[in-house]
């Protein structure tokens, strides 16, 4: 008699479980699809690339005695004059002469008697008996003198015989040893040109700037005893000196470094899918942490032509100068943004109320029946241009009509039935941003395609 008691009790523990179980499995939480509506309005449609950086500056560079500037004070030939070995070519304001290596004629002069001439700059070109044509330059802090043409022409000549039989181009560069000058002592052997590039052995007279002092370009910074002097390479303050009254240098040697805070840029990264949409000129507004509440207008200088890859993507980099910086700083943080397409007086509507089956693009129109009832009907669209947020709509619809767009809500939903949900009635949300591809939804799911750019309709 207990045995079947307790048999009589298991059995009706074990039914009632299973009935609790297939009822709840009859009767599963589900997630609701709610809708709301949006209007199809009508304004402009914008389509931006934009990317992160920080300020720069455009000019940031050191000054150094290569390039010192020699006054001319006379030129002596022109252009197809025959000269002899020894005649006078050009005279510095400092009193050095160029005289002719060897005889023969004046192809061209690029130097008058105003001009202002670098180490290394072409004065005039001669051309011997042979044809063989051979620049002349200015070596920085030698004197080329008459008295000392004739060790100057045989070095030249030793050069020349040397160097026939080369192709025009290495001979040319092989000839530049006809510029070797040397020094005014008499008798005195000449030295090579590449032991005078570059201003060496320079000596400072007078130092015209001081740190922290903004110049223009084109600016004395200062002068050496030889008569050369030296010049802003560009606007810009002064941010470090090195280079005193007396100083000796070298042609290599920094003497001082300028950076012009005034003209100011941010260089962003841009997706390769984004980057055929880049081109310089382009406008671009630009904004910085430190001032949030005010934008800066921009310009696109530069577009990389080569990419950097990181985990399989590649980037580009984007140089925005800023027109006009105010009070941004170096280094501080901005975001750019590049317009790259945009229309006037557009239809537009949320990129997620458009679907997407096959070829066809729709929307859901909410529509009444008879007994005061919702219901939805297909429309058919064309899409324009999308950004993030908005669709232009090109045809299928006008002003003011009304479109459905999903939601999902649920109540006690698990992760991953929220999951399946978005994923059947949705589609894949890897589409979006300028550097993504448009996404598409599985079994006519609303469309992602509009999801590319920043901004959106007014």
């Amino acid at each position: 008699m207990k045995k079947w008691i307790i048999g009589s009790v298991l059995v009706a523990t074990v039914g009632g479980g299973s009935w609790f179980f297939l009822h709840n499995e009859e009767q599963p939480q589900m997630a609701t699809a709610a809708v709301q509506t949006s209007t199809v309005k009508k304004g402009d449609l914008e389509v931006n690339v934009t990317g992160s950086g920080s300020v720069t500056t455009i000019t940031d560079q050191d000054v150094t005695a290569a390039n010192t500037l020699l006054g001319v004070k006379s030129v002596s030939v022109v252009s197809e004059e025959s000269v002899s070995k020894g005649d006078t070519l050009l005279t510095f304001e400092n009193g050095e002469t160029i005289v002719a290596p060897f005889d023969g004629e004046i192809t061209s002069v690029g130097v008058t008697s105003e001009s202002s001439v670098s180490e290394g700059t072409v004065l005039l070109r001669i051309e011997n008996e042979d044809g063989f044509v051979s620049p002349i330059t200015r070596g920085n802090g030698t004197t080329i003198d008459t008295t000392s043409s004739e060790t100057t022409t045989e070095s030249a000549s030793s050069s020349i015989e040397n160097n026939e039989g080369q192709n025009e181009a290495e001979t040319e560069n092989a000839a530049s040893v006809t510029a070797e000058e040397t020094s005014s002592t008499e008798g005195a052997t000449a030295e090579e040109s590449g032991n005078n590039s570059g201003g060496s052995g320079l000596i400072v007279d007078t130092v015209n700037i001081k740190e922290g002092q903004t110049v223009n370009k084109g600016t004395t910074l200062m002068t050496f005893t030889d008569g050369s002097i030296l010049q802003a390479p560009a606007k810009g303050t002064i941010t470090s000196l090195a280079a005193g009254s007396g100083d000796s240098v070298q042609g290599s040697t920094t003497v001082a470094h300028i950076t012009d805070y005034s003209s100011l840029e941010t260089t962003i990264s841009v997706d390769e899918l984004d980057i055929t949409n880049i081109e310089e000129g382009q406008s671009v507004e630009v904004t910085a942490s430190a001032f949030p509440d005010e934008k800066f207008e921009g310009t696109v200088t530069e577009v990389a032509s080569e990419g950097t890859s990181s985990n399989g993507v590649s980037t580009f980099d984007v140089t925005v100068q800023i027109t006009d910086p105010k009070n941004l700083k170096v280094g501080m943080s901005t975001e750019a943004s590049i317009e790259v397409e945009s229309k006037q007086g557009a239809l537009y509507i949320p990129v997620e109320a458009v679907y997407e089956s096959g070829d066809e693009k729709y929307v859901l129109v909410p529509t009444s029946s008879s007994d005061s009832s919702q219901s939805t009907k297909k429309v058919t669209v064309e899409t324009g241009i999308s950004n993030d947020t908005s669709v232009e709509i090109t045809k299928g619809l006008s002003e003011g009509d009304t479109v459905q767009i999903p939601k999902v809500s649920s109540d006690q939903t698990s992760s991953q039935d929220e999951k399946a949900m978005m994923k059947g009635g949705f589609g894949d949300e890897s589409g979006g941003g300028m550097s993504g591809n448009p996404g598409q939804a599985p079994n006519g799911g609303p469309s992602s395609t509009g999801g590319r750019g920043q901004g959106g309709g007014q």
